[in-house]
């Protein structure tokens, strides 16, 4: 599994996580977490998509 793909799985998963928690608290962290781990999957897409074109014009 790629890197993206597994920050991405994460996410899913923590939201998924979240519709099912009646904790308020929980509920929040949980969707804050998700937040955070599709940051995590967009910087390494950008970071790849970086190097590319690095890469292209190298």
């Amino acid at each position: 599994m790629l890197e993206v793909d597994h920050y991405r799985f994460q996410a899913d998963r923590a939201r998924c996580m979240a519709d099912r928690v009646t904790d308020a608290l929980v509920k929040e962290k949980l969707l804050e977490m998700a937040s955070e781990f599709g940051r995590y999957a967009a910087l390494i897409e950008a970071k790849g998509r970086e190097k590319m074109v690095q890469t292209a014009t190298a």
